[in-house]
């Protein structure tokens, strides 16, 4: 590649937002678009990006390639073991993001491709490598910092655009995909005081101590209903009061139907042309989809 890649990353304080199916949807949306992306399951607790993509995915190549747990506790193995003489760029090895990698069985117009790299293996083995991972220990003394700067530069140079789906929440792991990783961040919410207030603290923590990393912040109203201007409009009251969002919530922007929408966003329903199968229910075969069946 001649330049770069970015590394998005889709984050959302509370759950339930619909941010899984809109990195989905963004995903097929560039791959559709000719680009090289790389969708990222980090959501290590609660893993679900692989059903949206799953009719498009080899069982057989899923269960046997590794995920984003096993190239952690690879290098966490290999760095506790590693002799004091060893090179220093050793951990170059374990920061290739490629044999991880699943592409989706799907030929995209103009060249584009969509691979896919999950949580992990999910085999009994997995909750115990989430429960006994210290990510405290992981950078302090394992170098967990280099790791990571390796994993993003590595994951730049092979993708056009990385998509991360980030754990939710305030913890270990929504640091290392909010602030270590990403160019861009998706700061996903609805419209509640709590889900308002808890995305605005996130934005506000990454500009006061993170401003040097230039980590573009991008609020976004999630799961609106146009049709119920009453419920939007009373949402939009705490959205303006917050500092951390400036412009978020316009008092009015036509569109094209007519109604005047709150909010400076696309209706949340994508187009049928372009989306991923929703994961709870079928979507008819399109010039874009196929049947899941058949």
């Amino acid at each position: 590649m001649s330049s770069a890649g970015t590394i998005v990353t889709f984050y959302s304080y509370k759950g339930g937002t619909g941010r899984t199916t809109a990195l989905a949807n963004v995903a097929w949306i560039m791959a559709m678009s000719g680009r090289k992306v790389l969708a990222v399951d980090w959501d290590l607790e609660s893993p679900g990006l692989h059903k949206f993509f799953h009719p498009f995915l080899d069982e057989g190549v899923m269960g046997a390639t590794p995920g984003v747990i096993e190239l952690l506790s690879d290098y966490a193995w290999a760095a506790t073991r590693r002799h004091e003489n060893a090179e220093r760029d050793w951990h170059l090895e374990y920061a290739k993001i490629l044999k991880h990698a699943v592409s989706l069985n799907w030929n995209f117009e103009s060249g584009g491709t969509l691979d896919f790299v999950s949580a992990g293996r999910q085999n009994r083995d997995y909750s115990s490598l989430i429960t006994s991972m210290d990510w405290d220990n992981f950078y302090e003394r394992l170098g967990g910092g280099q790791f990571f700067d390796a994993l993003r530069a590595d994951m730049r140079r092979h993708y056009d655009y990385v998509l991360i789906d980030s754990r939710t929440g305030l913890s270990d792991i929504a640091d290392i995909c909010t602030v270590h990783f990403p160019d861009v961040l998706v700061d996903c919410f609805t419209l509640s005081d709590q889900s308002i207030d808890g995305a605005a603290a996130v934005a506000k923590h990454i500009d006061e101590r993170y401003r040097e990393r230039g980590i573009r912040v991008l609020p976004v109203p999630m799961r609106i209903d146009f049709g119920e201007n009453a419920k939007v409009e009373a949402g939009c009251t705490p959205g303006r009061s917050s500092t951390a969002f400036p412009g978020a919530c316009p008092r009015r922007r036509p569109t094209v139907t007519g109604c005047p929408s709150r909010f400076p966003i696309a209706p949340t329903t994508p187009s049928r042309r372009r989306s991923p199968p929703s994961a709870t229910r079928p979507v008819p075969p399109t010039r874009c989809w196929p049947p899941t069946s058949g």
